[in-house]
């Protein structure tokens, strides 16, 4: 198997459709590329509509993991473990690829590297460049690379972040890089803010308790290749 793609999944029965459809849409070989789909505490009709889907599209290979995480990290985790593939990349469940090619260029060009970031993308606020952040959907990683490194599951705000920092940070990280957009980001303005205002006050009532927050700041700056 070349690629194993991760997608953590909580309650997402109206987008899911949309994320698997530009999975399959892809000209990469079916049998060389694995979807490992992640739902974790899933309380609405998801895991119908993706048995559904699936029965429409046996030639994908689609693989359903439960879990009870409550955490996207402890969710891509799980994904992690069961990976097969040689290269791992990370799609949220209400996003989706732009490109049809987007794993062929992807597996391409990680070739005599070891990691891939890709330099732009497409978002439907644009009111953020996530390019300038250690974005985890803008990278690709080789398996080796990310070896037993694990995402901090008490996290609720950029464990993607810590998680590609920390897989940077390695001696061994080679990366190339694509300019070419692949990924549509569905950023929920509205959604984030509520969610910042939970996890700023779940971090003071920590901070009371001598515990450290629930999320971690990201200042990296992407450095472009001549």
């Amino acid at each position: 198997m070349k690629i194993s793609v991760i997608i953590p999944i909580h309650n997402l029965e109206k987008e899911i459709s949309n994320c698997l459809y530009s999975l399959y849409n892809q000209d990469f070989e079916k049998s060389e590329y694995e979807i490992l789909l992640v739902l974790d505490s899933i309380t609405d009709n998801t895991e119908s509509v993706i048995n559904k889907w699936s029965e429409n599209h046996k030639d994908l290979n689609l693989k359903l993991l439960i879990t009870n995480c409550r955490s996207a990290g402890g969710a891509r985790n799980v994904g992690l473990d069961n990976a097969t593939g040689q290269y791992i990349a990370f799609v949220d469940g209400d996003d989706y690829l732009i490109n049809n090619s987007a794993l062929t260029l992807l597996y391409n060009a990680i070739q005599g590297f070891n990691a891939v970031r890709v330099m732009t993308h497409i978002v439907n606020d644009q009111r953020g460049n996530f390019s300038e952040r250690l974005t985890l959907w803008l990278h690709f990683f080789s398996k080796e690379l990310i070896g037993e490194t694990r995402f901090r599951e008490e996290l609720m705000i950029n464990e993607d972040y810590e998680f590609v920092k920390r897989v940077r940070d390695k001696a061994e990280y080679n990366e190339n890089q694509i300019n070419t957009p692949l990924y549509f980001y569905n950023y929920d303005f509205e959604r984030m803010a509520d969610r910042i205002v939970k996890v700023l006050q779940i971090s003071r009532e920590r901070k009371e308790q001598g515990l450290p927050p629930v999320y971690v700041f990201d200042e990296f700056k992407p450095q472009k290749r001549k």
